[in-house]
């Protein structure tokens, strides 16, 4: 006698709800445990990329040099700025100003015109851009600029007497200001810690040893706070004069070497704001 054959007890059973459930925990906890890692190798890869950027400037200020008898640029004093000076070396490649940690124009995040003061909360945000300035600025930029980068703008060689180009950002330098520029790449005694570019609110400055820092995430009160800004897991990428690229621990900023008479400050007598006290060195 033929068995009877019953199809429905050889049909695949459905998961049950429990079973559902089960797999979407094993799934969410597994998201939770893989997140942190893949935003580290994000973060990692994003500030190798930074690095690299600066890596490249270092070598486009060695060419900038070869072609004009060891000069550094001149900066705005002599009517253009270093994205323009430099812009024969990256034409074409304006993201390489940006940082991939740079993702919005400072006039996306509520500063929209050049008398907004600048403040930390701009660490992740970008210089430039039309909207921003209302158009090119007359004299030392193009229109369209924009970058997440700042040069320290001891590191030119500007003319001691301002340019009349009409621009109120060129002026006489004063005569106690003169010996401080790096004028030249060349015969620098400790180059390795003498900063030429690095991460930026602003496109330069020039810091000064006795600048503050800045005492909340929300002010910038000193040139050297447009540096000072926790962009790389608490430090900062710095590309210096002798073109290596290291992170730099905001509270190391002081101890480095701006300009020719600057005398490093140890971070330890320095007396920090509370925001500052736990980032890395």
């Amino acid at each position: 006698m033929i068995p009877k054959l019953n199809f429905r007890e050889n049909q695949d059973k459905g998961f049950t709800l429990v079973e559902l459930l089960v797999v979407i925990a094993v799934i969410a906890l597994l998201m939770a445990l893989l997140l942190p890692a893949l935003n580290k190798a994000r973060d990692q890869a994003q500030t190798i990329k930074c690095a690299s950027n600066l890596r490249q400037f270092g070598l486009m200020y060695e060419m900038y040099a070869q072609t004009h008898n060891e000069s550094m640029p001149g900066g705005w004093n002599s009517g253009t700025m270093w994205m323009v000076d430099l812009m024969p070396y990256y034409q074409g490649m304006g993201d390489i100003r940006l940082c991939p940690k740079a993702t919005k124009f400072l006039d996306q995040t509520g500063c929209s015109d050049t008398s907004c003061p600048k403040t930390i909360n701009s660490a992740w945000g970008r210089w430039g851009k039309p909207t921003f300035f209302g158009g090119a600025v007359p004299g030392w930029t193009k229109e369209g600029l924009y970058g997440s980068y700042g040069i320290n703008g001891w590191a030119q060689n500007p003319p001691d007497i301002g340019l009349p180009i009409g621009s109120p950002d060129t002026y006489n330098i004063s005569p106690t200001d003169r010996p401080l520029y790096w004028r030249s790449m060349l015969n620098i005694k400790h180059s390795a810690d003498v900063p030429l570019m690095a991460d930026s609110m602003w496109d330069g400055t020039e810091p000064m040893v006795d600048n503050a820092p800045p005492s909340s995430l929300c002010l910038q009160n000193s040139n050297m706070s447009e540096f000072c800004m926790p962009r790389h897991g608490g430090r900062t990428n710095m590309l210096f004069m002798d073109k290596s690229v290291r992170k730099i621990g905001l509270r190391s900023l002081w101890s480095l070497t701006w300009n020719t008479q600057w005398k490093p400050i140890d971070p330890a007598y320095m007396d920090w704001p509370p925001w500052m006290k736990d980032l890395p060195n």
